[in-house]
């Protein structure tokens, strides 16, 4: 019995000299923020006036980083299914650092309606690719 109660205290001893904080913090995650190397802020807005939709998409990249935006808007709407189709679709190209592109559509039918806007930003030959969505607006 008494080297039973030997062997249990040479165990504890053994287990209680690991740092248990050096273990723990090896298998703790940081957040990653999304790493936007040309991009320092971007949205894509739909707004909802009567039955006319604006498609607004802003992008601001950083000053002689980004020096060239190619913006893609896609007007999308809610099918029978609820899936998002693209019902129209805009393509221009911004040399500068920062712009905004704005289109309309003009008597559409009633619906739920959503912007889809994916940016190409680049600096030189570089690039990322960025998406944003705008708010669903419901006619």
């Amino acid at each position: 019995m008494y080297k039973r109660i030997i062997s249990l205290l040479c165990a504890f001893t053994i287990i209680g000299s690991f740092n248990v904080t050096d273990c723990s913090t090896a298998a703790v995650v940081q957040p990653v923020a999304p790493a936007y190397s040309y991009t320092s802020n971007c949205t894509s807005t739909l707004l909802l006036s009567g039955s006319t939709l604006t498609c607004d998409s802003y992008i601001e990249g950083y000053y002689n980083i980004t020096d060239k935006i190619v913006v893609y808007q896609y007007l999308q709407r809610k099918n029978a299914s609820n899936e998002w189709v693209t019902i129209y679709s805009w393509y221009n190209v911004i040399n500068n650092h920062i712009g905004s592109v704005i289109n309309y559509r003009y008597s559409v039918a009633s619906g739920s309606y959503r912007l889809k806007t994916t940016f190409d930003v680049y600096s030189g030959t570089n690039y990322e690719t960025i998406t944003k969505y705008s708010k669903t607006k419901t006619i």
